[in-house]
């Protein structure tokens, strides 16, 4: 006896769906179980499979058309059965339907939500969009959803265990950071002196087989600029302020593991050849992995674009810190001295501060002290 491929109704609120793609053609044979054809309703994508096993006698609908709830997709024929030789498809359908009682068709393989170029995606590189989860509307799977899943299942088993831990705790608190009422203060600096400075630093740290580097400098200027605006060296967390004597400064940057923030402890302490030593030492753990104790115990953070092409920017505060502080690229900038043309090396540096904690005021002289330290970078290591 005939069979008939009904379009079930999954949830209320749906009437129709779209063919996207048939994976049979009539003649075919089919067992039962077999995934017959993928359809998209404005609820849900599902793969609608064989209610029983035969051959596919009749197709009614092409990839792109609609078809209502409760409509005839394909008939499958039994061993010896055919399709009577005037049969077109309005009377097919009509003469099976009655015929055949629709709950044949009940077994489904039901999926998540997910767009026409995100399924043809994840078809290409075979992955079971069952366990991709979507950050499209309504939970809805995109194409780059698909080609994140992708890039984490290439992984081995063991770094991706480790790259989901760290990277739950940045993501949770990069979202906490979204409820803070944050501040951010701006300014130009001057970096010649700066890169003068630096240079110095090549000859004093060749024995170390250390290059020095920008970022080296700039933690510690950041560093002593926070001894003397402890406020800034700050946790908030349920509504009380914590206030800590140890400057942890965390750096922000972008590693095959995605952002991270690892953690440099003591810099009050460490002049900024240790500083540095720190740094080198987390360049070759993030070839093994970080681990979760590398990000622990910050207390404020630097984050620096200066080799991009962001001249400025508004860093998101990593919390229960109070203060991050943003650094832009550097550029030529033309100034007249004594009448005559001149051109100097500028920044922008951007602070990014709670205003539940702290005001504008202090902010901003917060923000002139790193800027001090930054145009005299002599005195930060005395």
């Amino acid at each position: 006896m005939a069979t008939n491929v009904y379009l079930p109704q999954w949830g209320m609120g749906m009437n129709d769906a779209t063919i996207i793609k048939w994976l049979i053609k009539e003649g075919d044979l089919v067992k039962k179980g077999d995934q017959l054809v993928e359809v998209e309703s404005s609820k849900v994508n599902a793969e609608i499979e064989s209610p029983e096993s035969g051959t596919i006698g009749k197709i009614f609908y092409e990839e792109g058309q609609v078809a209502k709830v409760g409509e005839i997709l394909a008939i499958i024929l039994g061993e010896g059965e055919s399709l009577p030789q005037e049969a077109n498809t309005e009377s097919a359908k009509q003469e099976i339907s009655e015929t055949s009682e629709p709950k044949a068709t009940k077994k489904v393989k039901v999926s998540v939500q997910i767009t026409p170029i995100a399924r043809k995606l994840a078809k290409e590189l075979n992955l079971d969009i069952s366990l991709i989860k979507g950050t499209g509307p309504n939970g809805r799977i995109v194409d780059s959803d698909v080609r994140s899943f992708n890039l984490d299942t290439n992984k081995s088993s063991e770094a991706s265990a480790s790259v989901s831990g760290i990277r739950k705790v940045i993501a949770t608190r990069m979202a906490q950071s979204n409820e803070i009422p944050a501040v951010t203060l701006v300014s130009k600096v001057v970096l010649d002196k700066f890169n003068n400075y630096q240079k110095t630093l090549v000859t004093e740290w060749r024995k170390d087989k250390i290059r020095p580097t920008s970022q080296d400098l700039l933690i510690k200027c950041l560093s002593n600029a926070i001894e003397k605006h402890p406020i800034f060296n700050s946790h908030y967390v349920n509504d009380e302020i914590k206030t800590f004597k140890e400057i942890n400064i965390g750096y922000a940057f972008a590693s095959k593991q995605g952002l991270v923030v690892p953690v440099i402890r003591n810099t009050e302490k460490k002049p900024i050849i240790e500083i540095a030593k720190k740094i080198r030492e987390y360049s070759k753990i993030e070839k093994t992995g970080f681990k979760p104790e590398h990000f622990s115990n910050g207390t404020f953070s630097i984050t620096n674009l200066s080799s991009t092409v962001v001249d400025y920017f508004d860093p998101l505060i990593n919390p229960p810190q109070v203060g991050i502080l943003g650094i832009g690229r550097a550029s030529n900038e033309p100034f007249v001295e004594q009448g005559k043309l001149k051109e100097r090396k500028i920044t922008y540096i951007s602070l990014t501060f709670d205003h539940r904690v702290v005001d504008g005021y202090p902010a901003a002289k917060f923000l002139e002290e790193i800027i001090k330290n930054i145009m005299e970078p002599s005195n930060i290591d005395g």
